[in-house]
């Protein structure tokens, strides 16, 4: 057995004794060389002296290069040694240092068939063991010696192993050495991108364009297809907009990239469409196939019939003839747009001009069909598909499953769901069975047999292919269960049994299903449990749990996972914040109310535009029961009455809110400035109630309280809405509350902060004028405070 010397970090392996290996070419011939001790390994002796060995011949070869004397035999051997040794670091520093004066000798012709594969043997090794840095700069070094490196290694495995460690600049030197660079820079693009790496695929990129003596749309092919991998449309945008400052036009495959990356912006896709043509370039199919990808994405059914017809009126002529794509993408324009007669259409003139449909053009029909609730339609597509031999994936199956759920097929949906999954067919998919019906509440559905259509056939059709169920599969079948938490609950451990877990949507569909037997604790343990299988509630299972909670009528609870799902940092959305707010049909207590204008605010600051109007009303249903006793007095400003239509868009809310949110100690001023009548109404109520509420808590009122109607400019009389507001608040106060309203007046210049002082003055003189403007006049009420006092305990009383 051969001994292994471990020196440093390499494991070199003894040169093998010459009698019974093949040499090579190499021949020692001069003094220098005959110098060197042999190299054959003795018994039971080690070979510590191999890499000293190879210094002294690197030395050796330094000596004579320096008398300009390089031996090419000599460095051969050098070289063959110490890769044999597997100092490859030896190797590559002695050889830099001859750099200019042995580039012309060609190891090439000093190692024969032999040899190149002892080098190649060890350069793999280098690779595969991760030495990439190492590996290039050898194959760096060897080609300046003119030796062929690209029967070394191969080019793919040193590429691969550049991406995985994400060394772009590594690669390009690499693939620059080699004749074909020009396709392995496009490998290299390309694998940066399958990796979701742009950073480095743009790095290659500009590293690339250095070695470029002409423009080559490979490349730029290739990295714009990368940028639409990645998703950064913009970066494609850039490098387009630099070929065109660079004189370079682009050619159609290139035009095609840049259009399926911005697939998604029609207008711009267009406007490349346009500027593919000023420069003289004719469409292919490919490119009209991108424009009506990019009518699908936007929605555009109009712009893609247009584009259809121009495409059928082309082919009428010869220039160009429509493919399967063609065909499946506009059947997905029709599909997408719950168009299916249309999309039906294009299946007959796909038929009449000979193209067979693949998956996804019988998928999209079969979609299309069942968003329109034709599930009789969608089966009967899928059997037809059968019968043409196309093989169903499992999306087709899904989409078949789903429009039985969406049909309230529910036992129709599990029959096939359990006859697919164990490989065996029905007598016919539209046989009725009503074994099942009577199981979780599902209803038994009678069909009928589509004409012409064989049940061996299935049958047989059915066999050939392999239904492997999804966790979208699961998630369809668990809607199908009802309100039966049990057959759910079964579901979801038969999902865990063939390998699939369960994903957000699953765990809420479970907990709606809980709702829907109003079994709260069921639902929120199921929130606990989807957080302790690791999975993160979602907005959608969070809002699930607090509809839940809703329904069954425990606000409590709902608020509490309101606080929860925004402690985790999970953003309520607009359903989140409806929810919550039409819980309530009424307000018992000022806390309702804070509660709910709390989470008003949240809904107002994250974005969402509140249904103000609902709200109104119930906050006016609380106010006015402070007068709910005072049936003498009609109630002559009601809000409700208005239609909503008619309602001034107004700060009503938030100036109830922001008194109702501080503490009673603080409402020293209702400012009412800048609302109608009836919201000053509503304003002055809510913060009567509030304090009426706290008074029976023990919370006191110690001084008048200020009601800011408007402000007017000196020597001006008050505008006529400021009147009516003030001539409204009024007759509120004394007439319907009994309550002693003052006029009060104060006066203070425009550039003084109109901060209220807990003073008992009235107002200020109207002489003390300190400014060179004309300040400006508060029109105010105040409610004394022996008023509110009798007013607080004539309604304990009364309560």
């Amino acid at each position: 057995m051969r001994d292994f010397v471990i020196l440093g970090s390499s494991i070199v392996n003894p040169p093998p004794n010459p009698s019974s290996q093949p040499r090579h070419t190499i021949k020692p011939h001069n003094s220098s060389l005959s110098k060197l001790p042999s190299l054959s390994p003795r018994k039971n002796s080690t070979t510590l002296l191999q890499t000293p060995l190879i210094l002294k011949q690197f030395e050796t070869v330094l000596h004579d290069a320096v008398d300009s004397d390089l031996n090419a035999e000599l460095l051969a051997n050098a070289v063959l040694m110490g890769i044999k040794g597997r100092n490859f670091r030896i190797v590559i520093d002695s050889l830099n240092k001859l750099q200019g004066i042995g580039n012309g000798i060609s190891l090439s012709t000093q190692f024969d068939e032999s040899a190149m594969s002892v080098i190649a043997k060890e350069c793999s090794f280098m690779v595969t063991s991760g030495h990439i840095q190492e590996s290039v700069e050898l194959m760096e070094v060897l080609s300046r010696y003119q030796l062929s490196i690209g029967e070394l290694v191969q080019p793919s495995d040193i590429i691969k192993r550049c991406v995985l460690n994400r060394k772009p600049n590594l690669a390009v030197r690499y693939a620059s050495l080699l004749p074909q660079a020009h396709i392995l820079f496009c490998s290299i693009i390309s694998g940066f991108g399958k990796s979701r790496d742009l950073v480095s695929a743009l790095k290659a990129y500009d590293a690339m364009k250095k070695n470029l003596k002409r423009p080559n749309m490979y490349i730029y092919r290739a990295i714009i297809d990368v940028c639409g991998l990645c998703g950064d449309f913009m970066k494609s945008r850039y490098i387009y907009e630099d070929l065109l400052n660079q004189k370079i036009t682009p050619n159609i495959y290139v035009f095609n990239s840049l259009m399926n990356a911005n697939a998604h912006d029609i207008s711009y896709t267009l406007n490349l469409y346009q500027n593919m043509q000023k420069v003289g370039l004719k469409p292919d199919m490919t490119s009209y196939n991108i424009l009506l990808k990019a009518c699908c994405v936007a929605g555009r059914v109009d712009l893609a019939q247009d584009m259809y017809k121009e495409l059928k009126h082309l082919e009428s002529i010869g220039q160009l003839k429509l493919d399967v794509f063609t065909y499946s993408t506009i059947i997905k324009v029709f599909a997408d747009a719950k168009l299916w007669q249309m999309a039906l259409k294009i299946k007959h003139d796909m038929l009449l001009a000979g193209v067979s449909l693949n998956t996804v053009a019988w998928s999209s029909l079969i979609n299309a069909c069942a968003h329109a609730g034709l599930v009789e339609q969608a089966i009967q597509l899928f059997e037809e598909m059968l019968l043409s031999g196309c093989e169903p994936n499992t999306q087709c199956f899904n989409i078949i499953l789903h429009a039985c759920v969406e049909g309230c097929q529910y036992d129709r949906a599990f029959r096939f769901f359990y006859s697919w999954k164990g490989n065996k067919t029905l007598v016919s998919f539209g046989e009725s069975h009503n074994s099942n019906a009577e199981e979780g509440g599902m209803d038994s559905v009678t069909t009928t047999v589509p004409k012409g259509i064989s049940s061996s056939h299935i049958m047989s059709f059915t066999e050939r292919f392999p239904f492997k169920p999804t966790t979208s599969t699961y998630n369809t079948l668990l809607k199908a269960c009802g309100t039966n938490y049990y057959h759910a609950k079964a579901l979801i451990n038969e999902m865990k049994t063939v390998g699939l877990s369960p994903n957000q949507i699953s765990w809420s569909i479970l907990i709606n299903i809980c709702g829907g037997s109003e079994n709260v604790e069921g639902a929120i343990e199921i929130l606990r449990t989807m957080i302790d299988a690791g999975v993160k509630p979602d907005v959608v299972a969070y809002t699930t749990a607090i509809k839940v909670c809703v329904e069954s009528k425990n606000f409590t609870k709902a608020l509490t996972l309101y606080e929860e799902m925004k402690s985790y940092e999970t953003q309520p959305n607009l359903v989140t914040y409806n929810t919550l707010l039409r819980a309530r049909s009424k307000y018992g207590s000022l806390r309702e109310v804070q509660q709910c204008l709390a989470i008003y605010q949240d809904m107002r600051k994250a974005g969402y535009k509140p249904n103000d109007y609902y709200l109104e009303e119930l906050i006016e249903e609380w106010c006015e029961g402070v007068i709910q006793d005072n049936e003498e007095y009609e109630v002559e400003f009601s809000s409700s009455k208005k239609p909503e239509i008619e309602r001034p868009e107004s700060l009503l809310l938030e100036k109830i809110a922001a008194h109702l949110l501080k503490r009673v100690a603080d409402i020293l001023a209702i400012d009412v400035q800048g609302l109608s009548k009836v919201e000053a109404r509503l304003v002055i109520l809510a913060v009567l109630r509030m304090i009426k509420e706290n008074y029976a808590f023990g919370h006191s009122v110690n001084d008048d309280i200020l009601i800011i109607i408007g402000a007017t400019k000196a020597d001006e009389s008050p505008a006529k809405e400021i009147l009516e507001v003030q001539e409204a608040v009024i007759k509120l106060l004394r007439n319907e509350l009994g309550l002693e309203a003052l006029p009060a007046k104060t006066r203070f210049a425009p550039s003084d902060s109109p901060k209220l002082q807990n003073t008992k003055e009235n107002a200020l003189p109207t002489t003390m004028v300190f400014h060179t403007r004309r300040p400006a006049v508060l029109q105010r009420l105040k409610v004394t405070k022996q008023s509110l006092h009798r007013w607080l305990q004539r309604r304990v009383s009364v309560k």
